[in-house]
């Protein structure tokens, strides 16, 4: 069986997460697959059956993406990203996989660089008996010098990467419109068409459940992803209830996300 290297690093919400892992799932029956995590471990996150996952010692950053800063650990980032990049590097001569698969980078997350590059280095220095591969969203953020990110990506598309998947629907959303140097790229590129979770069969409903989709009244559905960041959407929408209940009686579903801390959230101050 094929081995397959998965790096994904997420440093804000846990998008990135959910689609590398909904990604691993559709390939763990053809492949043997070695997950690499570099953000933060989510208590009770479902992993497929059959993938191995390598966590990482945790790296996130703040909402304007400024300064990377260690999750639950007493070493310096120095020293936690001088022992990540040795890390990866054991994992990778000790798994030596047919295929790495490496989530957004360069698109994005180039100061991951640190680590990235040597383990890019190895594979070309192996002869690039493994193929590397980019997974890629189908909307990539743009920059103020966009002429220039632009040209650090296909530098380093050009100097590292087989092939190059977006996952998203090319008749809907091109990558063309966030990223205008396709036809500069020397690596195959495929859409995937957008990856999604399959519905769940029968799902075991909480008499909860039960009575919020029986109150038979709307349901406000708000989601603030992680929950590190985005609290004054729920701070918004739960000090408006009471103005907008004399119109429309309604229901409040709120998921705050694993990362969700309640002290993050200002008081009530609606009667």
């Amino acid at each position: 069986m094929k081995k397959l290297m998965f790096y994904c690093q997420h440093i804000l919400g846990i998008g990135h997460l959910v689609r590398s892992m909904e990604i691993v799932r559709g390939l763990v029956e053809d492949f043997e697959i070695c997950f690499i995590n570099g953000g933060k471990a989510i208590a009770g996150f479902e992993v497929p059956a059959g993938v191995e996952v390598v966590n990482l010692p945790a790296i996130e950053t703040d909402p304007e993406f400024q300064n990377l800063s260690v999750v639950d650990d007493s070493r310096s980032l120095e020293e936690v990203q001088e022992y990540r990049t040795n890390q990866l590097l054991q994992i990778f001569n000790s798994f030596q996989p047919d295929i790495l698969m490496v989530e957004l980078f360069p698109f994005g997350r180039r100061r991951f660089s640190f680590e990235l590059i040597p383990l890019l280095d190895r594979v070309k220095a192996t002869g690039r008996k493994t193929k590397v591969v980019c997974s890629l969203r189908d909307i990539v953020v743009t920059k103020q010098d966009q002429e220039r990110h632009e040209e650090k990506i296909c530098k380093l598309m050009n100097q590292y990467f087989d092939m190059l998947l977006i996952h998203g629907d090319r008749k809907f959303q091109p990558l063309e419109e966030s990223f205008s140097r396709i036809s500069d790229l020397n690596c195959q590129v495929h859409y995937t068409g957008y990856v999604v979770q399959p519905s769940p069969v029968n799902p075991a409903l909480t008499a909860e459940d039960k009575a919020v989709l029986n109150c038979g009244k709307p349901i406000l559905l708000a989601s603030i992803g992680g929950g590190r960041f985005g609290h004054e959407l729920l701070e918004c929408l739960v000090e408006t209830s009471p103005i907008l209940k004399k119109i429309i009686p309604h229901h409040i579903q709120i998921f705050t996300g694993p990362f969700f801390q309640m002290k993050s959230l200002r008081p009530c101050k609606c009667r």
